[in-house]
């Protein structure tokens, strides 16, 4: 793993795991920081190498920050994993609505981000340092069109950046190559963020325009989380769905988490990442949606068939994607990560009565 420059680590270190919020769109899943930094993505798929992996000491990070000091908060919107990191400034009042366009493609993400000075001007940082395979490989072939689009490869992942035209670029192929964007923007005024990965070269020559692609995941997130009016507490129940709904991949596998694990043991080449499909976590979670009513969700299941280890075992879990679990590289068994813990919105909440 690379060792994240001073600066980096500094500004953005590790927070606790109740600070952050989730976003998902079936695929995978990525962590948003109370700074407004992304400091966990693994890409293209929920078990994939981690291209931005501060939040367990790693480098790789994309972070829309404003300048100064700031009070940071948010919240969820209504039954999806849309947020909106707003931040109290000495000038105003900024917000960045943030989602995975939703439903996700196993192979290709697309991260959105829109800056909006709600009172009064805003001065925004973006950094965009991607670093793929737990940060062992760097950014390389940048290039930016006469539009401002920038195209890059990091790993053996493609990479479109929309809205960064004005940023600048470190040196190329070195572990610290990095975007800068300053944003100046005036009261009421926005800003469209858009990267998208891939294991292939982005399909249209022309980006998605944001507008489209934020209406799409808007009526996406709408027609998947039905209305539990009749629960107890509906609004917690709706954004408990939409937390189920995001980690759950077109085929039907719902991961456990979207973080690593600790290893079982150190260098023996074996995790067992939440990363994957548990049977155990998934049956638990069928249980808990079909017990409320019959949902698309309940109805999103997959065959899970006993597959003999050299013990004669079942094997515990499967990708996502239903594809048998592989040994971590050793830069990841080498990782510390967490586990579960992740919560709809940052306001204090008492703590769970026993069942």
């Amino acid at each position: 793993m690379t060792t994240p420059e001073p600066a980096e680590h500094d500004a953005y270190p590790p927070q606790a795991l109740h600070d952050y919020a989730f976003l998902a769109d079936g695929e995978r899943g990525a962590l948003v920081g109370p700074r407004g930094e992304i400091s966990w993505l693994c890409a293209p798929r929920w078990h994939s190498g981690a291209v931005f992996s501060t939040l367990i000491g790693g480098a790789g990070l994309y972070a829309v920050t404003p300048r100064g000091r700031c009070v940071p908060g948010g919240h969820y919107e209504e039954g999806s994993l849309i947020w909106r990191s707003r931040w109290v400034t000495e000038d105003g009042i900024v917000e960045c609505r943030e989602a995975l366009a939703f439903p996700g493609e196993p192979g290709r993400l697309v991260l959105l981000r829109r800056v909006h000075a709600t009172e009064g001007p805003a001065r925004v940082r973006v950094i965009l340092h991607p670093l793929t395979e737990y940060g062992t490989q760097q950014l390389r072939e940048a290039r930016r069109d006469n539009d401002g689009v920038w195209t890059a490869r990091v790993g053996d992942l493609h990479l479109r950046w929309t809205g960064g035209g004005d940023a600048s670029l470190s040196e190329v192929g070195s572990a610290d190559a990095h975007f800068t964007l300053d944003l100046a923007l005036d009261a009421g005024q926005r800003h469209d963020l858009v990267l998208e990965l891939g294991e292939r070269p982005p399909r249209d020559d022309t980006p998605a325009v944001p507008s489209d692609t934020w209406s799409r995941t808007e009526r996406a997130w709408s027609n998947s989380v039905p209305a539990l009016d009749d629960t107890v507490a509906a609004h917690d129940a709706g954004q408990a769905y939409a937390v189920l709904r995001g980690m759950t991949s077109a085929d039907g596998g719902m991961v456990a988490a979207a973080t690593t694990s600790l290893p079982k043991r150190s260098e023996e080449g074996r995790n067992y990442a939440y990363r994957y499909a548990w049977i155990r976590d998934q049956c638990y979670a069928g249980q808990a949606v079909a017990a409320a009513r019959p949902t698309p969700l309940a109805g999103r299941r997959r065959s899970l068939r006993r597959r003999p280890t050299a013990r004669g075992r079942a094997q515990g879990g499967t990708g996502a994607h239903g594809r048998r679990r592989t040994c971590a590289r050793s830069a990841y068994a080498r990782t510390a990560g967490l586990s579960r813990g992740l919560r709809p919105d940052r306001e204090p909440r008492q703590p769970p009565v026993p069942t």
